[in-house]
């Protein structure tokens, strides 16, 4: 594939994709994902190529790595980005190059506090009308106090949690308790809670109680 191309080929498998999810058509993102992160990681090897030309023998094996690389920045899961390309190529001959590229795009988006994609679109579709309240039950989701979390040291009726969000469980290490009103939280106690579907802000009150501020130069 031509250079030139691949920027436009990027775009338009972009928005094709927003088009084809947005719509609620039977589908979704995984493979537009790697398909995404593949164009990236082609134009990156076939621009280092042309600048570098002595460097690189193979600029479509940047391909695989962009696929991983990509999907683990969007996703947040860089280790399942790892394992997923080692089974789709059957070789382990990329695996530093794999480990360097997931876990540095993993970085970057969790510097520039991007959410990710899954969780977005379950608290998206939780918010909308119709889709995420009568006929579906309770959501089970787990959250872990981080160091410098808003929640670290304070008790479960200081939380502010909204009324349909119950914590059923705090655990830490092999000890688990059902907490009372009076137990304290402290950082890396494990929080499974229980949502209605009508409390779904609940979801960003315990993300933004359990996770640690992020600062910005």
């Amino acid at each position: 594939m031509a250079l030139a191309l691949i920027p436009l080929w990027f775009l338009l498998r972009f928005g094709l994709t927003m088009i084809s999810y947005g719509c609620g058509a039977p589908g979704g993102i995984f493979a537009p994902l790697l398909v995404l992160g593949s164009l990236i990681g082609l134009g990156v090897g076939a621009l280092t190529h042309l600048c570098l030309p002595g460097t690189i023998d193979h600029p479509g094996a940047f391909a695989v790595v962009g696929m991983a690389a990509y999907f683990a920045a969007i996703v947040r899961a860089p280790l399942t980005g790892i394992v997923l390309i080692v089974e789709m190529t059957n070789t382990y001959a990329q695996i530093l190059p794999l480990f360097v590229a997931c876990f540095a795009a993993y970085a970057v988006a969790e510097r520039l506090g991007d959410e990710p994609i899954y969780e977005a679109l379950l608290a998206q579709d939780l918010r909308r009308d119709g889709r995420g309240g009568e006929g579906h039950g309770p959501l089970v989701v787990e959250f872990v106090v981080q160091e410098g979390a808003r929640f670290d040291g304070k008790q479960v009726r200081e939380l502010g949690l909204p009324a349909g969000c119950l914590i059923v469980t705090v655990r830490r290490d092999r000890f688990e308790v059902v907490p009372t009103p009076t137990t304290s939280l402290e950082v890396g106690h494990r929080l499974t809670v229980v949502i209605a579907p009508q409390a779904t802000e609940a979801l960003a009150v315990l993300r933004e109680g359990c996770e640690a501020p992020r600062t910005r130069e």
